[in-house]
């Protein structure tokens, strides 16, 4: 998120950047609240008395929560609706026929900087996956936490007891969507606990990407990415409208994510030929990366070419070779999205021959060249 503010004064000027900092006594403490001194504060989220306090002073403020107080605050948000909706179409492609989805419905702090209370992310993404559910005739089971004292040292494991008992009520190849990575962690360590296995029984998908909580679990958890860079260059942008500005009318933002970084915990294909299954599932490991060819999967299977494409037009409904070009656009797209990697760069990730050869796929297969399909996403990010 700083790489954002960064790049944003990069092209419009410098700032004295200030954070806050507790160096273990080898420097100043930091700490950015009521009372401090500056311009321009951009915060996860704020106290009211913190607010009142920047409103009093003339502080120009940006949050980057939906939750706690902040009415007429400018905020800077990830699209939490389309979370939703990303996260229905990728357990969907999973071919799973059960859904379910996973929230804390209030949490209890003693600190009102955290914010406690009701979580309207959890009920917007829930917005989201539902609506991408309702399009393929599912709907999903829902359950919401309810607000546990969080200042107990025991209380983590009622959480992770009640978790335990909501995926033991789930049907077998469930397809799960968690709030959040840190409650996905939660339900991974549940799952192993109640003796449901993932991605087996339950494919399991957060949001964040938070590597402390997605390469700190066993299996490594599938997530949709925070779209920090993008967040941060909007929320500079933001402060700097307001700083020039008299009036400081506030605006809200709602920011594309970028994609979902895929893993172990949904690594799972509903197709009952375990041979089929097994070739999808090495597709979807080499595609990304390789230039995988049709001829390739023989070398893959016991079945002959023909019966694997036949076998592919059965449980997935399209051909192999539409497959390897599905996975291997839905990379490059993401990939794509990254403004700071060019397309040369962008082409040797994925061995193309050239950048050329990797923009003539993309053209072919988006109808439209990288270059646009970048500076759409850009200008979606900023809008």
């Amino acid at each position: 998120m700083l790489e954002g503010v960064m790049n944003y004064m990069r092209t419009h000027g410098l700032w004295r950047i200030v954070t806050e900092n507790d160096s273990y006594g080898e420097m100043e403490a930091v700490k950015i609240g009521v009372g401090w001194e500056g311009d321009g504060v951009i915060l996860y989220r704020a106290t009211q008395e913190e607010l009142d306090d920047f409103k009093e002073r003339g502080v120009a403020v940006v949050l980057l929560s939906s939750e706690g107080p902040g009415a007429g605050v400018s905020r800077v948000l990830p699209d939490n609706l389309a979370a939703g909706r990303m996260a229905a179409k990728h357990l969907l492609s999973l071919g799973v026929k059960h859904f379910a989805y996973l929230a804390r419905g209030e949490t209890f702090y003693k600190e009102q900087e955290f914010a406690p209370g009701i979580r309207l992310y959890a009920r917007e993404r829930l917005a989201g996956f539902k609506s991408g559910l309702e399009a393929a005739s599912y709907e999903p089971q829902v359950h919401y936490l309810p607000g546990y004292p969080l200042w107990k040292e025991d209380t983590w494991r009622e959480i992770e007891q009640t978790v335990g008992e909501f995926l033991s009520s789930l049907p077998s190849t469930t397809g799960l969507f968690v709030a959040d990575d840190p409650l996905a962690a939660v339900v991974l360590r549940a799952a192993s606990k109640v003796g449901i296995e993932v991605p087996r029984d339950l494919a399991v998908l957060g949001f964040g990407d938070d590597p402390n909580y997605c390469h700190a679990s066993l299996p490594a958890l599938s997530s949709i990415a925070y779209p920090a860079r993008e967040v941060g260059y909007c929320a500079a942008e933001e402060l700097d409208r307001l700083l020039g500005s008299e009036e400081r009318g506030a605006q809200s933002s709602r920011i594309p994510v970028e994609g979902i970084r895929k893993r172990e915990s949904t690594d799972f294909i509903a197709i009952d030929d375990e041979e089929t299954a097994k070739l999808v599932y090495w597709i979807r490991l080499h595609a990304p990366h390789e230039p995988v060819q049709v001829n390739d999967l023989e070398d893959q299977s016991k079945y002959s070419l023909s019966s694997i494409k036949a076998k592919f037009r059965k449980y997935l409904g399209r051909s192999p070779k539409d497959e390897i070009k599905r996975v291997r656009l839905e990379h490059l797209q993401y990939l794509l999205k990254d403004a700071t990697v060019s397309f040369t760069e962008v082409a040797d990730m994925m061995q193309f021959s050239s950048a050329h050869e990797m923009s003539r796929f993309f053209l072919r297969e988006k109808g439209e060249r990288p270059s646009a399909y970048r500076e759409r996403y850009r200008k979606a990010v900023k809008e």
